[in-house]
């Protein structure tokens, strides 16, 4: 199997995964927003539809709360991005990686609050330590969340444009042989 076959059957399983119009048509969701949920500019991927997407979607899944892809779908819907990329890209944190990110965001608070940070919770303290947490974890949470978001923005109208250009320049045409022209 070419590099390429593989690229694209992984890219496919992926892509199955991301909610389509034909989905959400009838549902309650669409009973209760009614026919702007199927505006086109929520759903046709434009590089700026799809790069402000990816930065709410990254926003929102640094911030500590469940079902992060509710408000990421409402801020896009509202604010008319690209829904489909605002709530893949939440899918970054999981139950996997969701306690590693908030330990470096409370981490990263703390330092940004020059508080110290417990190396080690004792089961004692953990009720003493838990009381601290809030402040430098929102606080990191918040700081991560609009750095990532304008990172992904970057990234995303980055790369956007590199493959779009390389798509052009391999659909060019050649040019005619002879030196004739048409």
């Amino acid at each position: 199997m070419s590099l390429m076959r593989l690229r694209r059957s992984r890219i496919r399983s992926w892509l199955k995964k991301v909610p389509r119009q034909r989905h959400v048509r009838g549902t309650w969701l669409h009973r209760l927003l009614g026919d702007r949920l199927f505006s086109p500019e929520l759903w046709r991927p434009t590089r700026e539809g799809v790069a402000r997407g990816a930065a709410t979607g990254l926003f929102w899944a640094m911030m500590p709360i469940p079902f992060q892809m509710l408000p990421s779908g409402i801020t896009a819907y509202l604010c008319r991005f690209n829904l489909p990329a605002a709530i893949s890209v939440v899918w970054i944190t999981n139950p996997l990686t969701w306690p590693i990110i908030l330990y470096w965001q409370y981490r990263f608070g703390a330092w940004l609050l020059r508080e110290d940070a417990p190396a080690e919770v004792a089961p004692v303290s953990l009720l003493d330590t838990a009381t601290g947490v809030p402040g430098p974890l929102l606080l990191g949470c918040a700081v991560t969340g609009l750095v990532l978001g304008a990172l992904a923005y970057l990234f995303t109208n980055t790369l956007w444009g590199a493959v779009a250009e390389r798509w052009w320049r391999s659909h060019e045409r050649p040019p005619k042989r002879g030196g004739e022209e048409a």
